[in-house]
């Protein structure tokens, strides 16, 4: 919304009631001020879940939204009925839209991006790399789609307890009630391995230094429908080990990142997050095999990683900014 207010105006109508005690920064007060004499013939940008695309205020109503299995239930898809647009931020969930059925017209890709200026290598390294072990770091709530389990079980096969190596985990779920990340990785019962640390909530100017921290990032998602803390990790420099499907190809490549085959694709079973009285399809299920080699890969060629990340960051900067999505978006509108 900030970058796209460098073209236009922007109007927000929140989809839910704003505490007031909520602190809004200075823009969006002023955009919440300019849904006063917002008219209904303006264009309505929908941002957020399907279910709440039919709340759309506007004259033309556009959809932004993603979905990560290959079926979408038809009780998700009617709340795209109305719209008279949809955006995907990919263009492996355009194409997923059209296999359930949207018209391929009806259906744009517009990406999202990150901020550069805020993830970016620090000039200075806060800490020695030559005195700690080499550090693998995974960003992602603690869920099936994500793939933990398989990373998890990977690193404690490729690793043995002696190597200077470890694995950080900033994974947490806070809609599993009293989740605690050490009780779910006690759960899986894994080999012995090297330490596995545990990385608490932290405010975003933080979460920019664990990036910095860490040699090479890691997330076997089973489908992202667009990986922000991936392109957050490149736009550090950072060296991104990711399955190879779904949404982040469009910025995610053999040249710029480290791609783990998919061994197969498995039908959608989660019942925390997946009603198993609808079908959602399937996702991919990552090469566990190939995941070992690819960790102990990068573990052994720290200065290629290095080169592979300086790439990424190179290539986000040119490509894959806010100010590029809102400018995809500015000429779409």
């Amino acid at each position: 919304m900030v970058a796209l207010s460098r073209y236009d105006e922007i109007a927000l109508f929140p989809w839910d009631i704003v505490p007031p005690q909520q602190y809004i920064p200075p823009f969006f007060q002023q955009c919440l001020l300019n849904a006063k004499k917002a008219s209904n013939s303006n264009i309505g940008l929908g941002i957020g879940v399907m279910n709440r695309m039919p709340y759309i205020v506007g004259g033309k109503k556009i959809a932004f939204t993603v979905w990560e299995t290959s079926q979408i239930p038809p009780t998700e898809l009617k709340h795209l009925q109305d719209v008279d647009e949809i955006w995907m931020p990919s263009t492996w969930g355009k194409t997923l839209l059209e296999q359930n059925g949207i018209n391929s017209d009806r259906v744009k890709v517009v990406p999202e991006g990150v901020n550069t200026q805020r993830y970016k290598p620090r000039d200075k390294e806060e800490e020695s790399t030559s005195h700690r072990r080499f550090r693998f770091l995974c960003v992602g709530k603690w869920e099936k789609r994500k793939g933990i389990d398989i990373l998890l079980r990977a690193y404690a096969n490729t690793f043995r307890t002696d190597e200077p190596v470890e694995l950080v985990l900033h994974c947490y779920n806070p809609q599993i009630p009293d989740f605690h990340l050490k009780a779910a990785i006690a759960q899986l019962n894994l080999p012995p391995h090297p330490p596995i640390r545990y990385s608490p909530p932290v405010t975003e100017s933080a979460m920019v230094d664990i990036y910095n921290n860490c040699d090479a990032f890691v997330l076997l998602s089973r489908a992202e429908g667009w990986g922000l803390p991936i392109i957050e990790a490149m736009a550090c420099a950072k060296p991104v080990i990711v399955t190879d499907y779904s949404g982040y190809r469009d910025f995610v490549n053999s040249s710029n990142g480290y791609l783990v085959k998919v061994k197969k694709m498995v039908k959608v079973k989660d019942p925390q997050f997946f009603s198993s009285e609808l079908d959602y399809g399937e996702w991919a299920e990552p090469d566990s095999e190939h995941l070992q080699w690819v960790l102990r890969y990068v573990f052994e060629h720290p200065q290629e990683a290095r080169n592979i990340g300086t790439i990424a960051r190179e290539d986000v900067v040119k490509s894959w900014t806010w100010n590029h999505a809102a400018y995809k978006a500015w000429k779409q509108l």
